[in-house]
């Protein structure tokens, strides 16, 4: 297929699952985007996800419907640029995820999409989804996220253990929405990063080098390859909230690495040569004075360059990181119809998502109509009883006139 675009924010947004109204439906939708055509859409059953609808009462509706490979050789013949969007190598790689509906006589309904492992706690004890794959996530990751190399302005490699959503619809109509990212990491680096990177890491080579000659072996902190690992609660730190529940809908997480490189290069920094510091007491006389002064003469570079080190990265790692990518978390929507929508992420590739935009975990429910959805007689009995008092309506009418005819002639 090899689909690539220019502009695609605009995603196929998700529509209740039957026009009429029904009892209730929920559907769980594990990949929405605008690369994807209707055509696909309508020809992959899969891809529409686990849509499960209640129509007249008759017991609860459950649909279980992990992508399979149509749907999966499909996603990864999508391009994002020059890359995959999906799939082994791709800018998105999923496991163990799937799709998962309910729709409950009562007029309730949930669904559910994501990590499967997530499941229980989302959407309910007991409850158990079938996953597959799309691509290989890195060992232990449920969602893995790439755009960019080292080669390019900025590069990202995000981890996610678990992505998944949920939403919920009581029999009173009542809808909320759940969403989950569990232990999660970016590893962020690129050509505007490693000059500020390098910097560090020459003066510490330095010191390091003049340590482990005398016997004090200390690790530097600062990576060859030019990059820093973050991770998902130090991007909570620098957002101020405790939980990625805490974070307002739609927000951008890469918002957050800048700070939270900032503070982990500083701490890790600043644990280095007070590291160092230690094994100089340690050593004492000559060595001791030695390492010192290395040390001393390492701060000199140093301290100005971590001083300015958040002003640096807003300037330039900033501005780069949102041209690259977005990662929106928390993403809800009621359509008009009174269809409510979760969604985990929304990962972006470009300016604004302009080359691709992809909702991640989905998960709708409603419009419930209740048992007011199920009609009083059964469609085809009604036609049928409707033929029946046509015909009796005419018999009526056939011995009223013989009746007449008869009085008639009588007199």
């Amino acid at each position: 297929m090899g689909v690539s675009v220019g502009l695609a924010v605009t995603l196929l947004a998700p529509s209740a699952a039957s026009a009429a109204p029904v009892v209730s439906q929920g559907t769980g939708r594990l990949v929405q985007t605008s690369l994807l055509s209707s055509t696909v859409l309508d020809t992959v059953a899969t891809l529409r996800g686990a849509a499960a609808v209640n129509a007249d009462a008759t017991g609860d509706v459950v649909v279980n419907t992990p992508l399979d490979a149509t749907a999966v050789a499909q996603l990864v013949q999508l391009q994002a640029g020059a890359s995959n969007l999906f799939g082994t190598n791709g800018v998105i790689q999923l496991g163990a995820v799937g799709q998962y509906g309910r729709a409950a006589d009562d007029g309730s309904s949930a669904a559910f999409s994501g990590a499967v492992s997530q499941a229980a706690s989302l959407i309910g004890a007991g409850t158990t989804v079938n996953g597959g794959d799309v691509g290989s996530p890195t060992a232990g990751s449920n969602a893995q996220i790439t755009v960019g190399t080292a080669a390019s302005p900025v590069s990202l490699n995000v981890a996610l253990t678990g992505l998944a959503a949920s939403a919920q619809q009581t029999a009173d109509g009542t809808q909320t929405g759940r969403y989950t990212l569990t232990d999660g990491s970016v590893i962020t680096g690129g050509t505007v990063l490693a000059p500020t990177l390098n910097g560090l890491r020459t003066p510490l080579a330095t010191v390091i080098g003049v340590a482990n000659g005398l016997g004090v072996t200390v690790a530097n902190p600062i990576a060859a390859d030019g990059t820093v690992r973050v991770t998902l609660q130090q991007l909570l730190d620098a957002a101020g909230v405790t939980s990625v529940n805490d974070l307002p809908a739609n927000t951008n997480l890469l918002n957050y690495v800048p700070q939270a490189v900032t503070t982990q290069v500083t701490a890790s920094v600043n644990a280095t040569l007070a590291q160092l510091a230690t094994g100089a007491t340690n050593l004492g006389g000559v060595g001791g004075l030695t390492l010192n002064a290395a040390i001393t003469t390492a701060r000199t570079t140093l301290n100005p360059l971590l001083t300015a080190l958040s002003s640096t990265l807003s300037t330039n790692l900033a501005p780069a990181i949102t041209t690259a990518a977005q990662l929106n978390v928390n993403r809800q929507a009621t359509g008009a119809d009174g269809a409510f929508t979760q969604t985990a992420l929304r990962v972006g590739v470009g300016p604004n998502g302009s080359i691709a935009a992809v909702d991640l975990a989905s998960a709708t429910v409603g419009p419930n109509a209740g048992i007011a959805a199920v009609p009083v007689v059964n469609p085809a009995s009604a036609s049928i009883a409707g033929g029946a008092l046509v015909l009796a309506a005419i018999a009526a009418l056939l011995v009223q006139r013989r009746r007449r005819s008869t009085a008639l002639a009588a007199a």
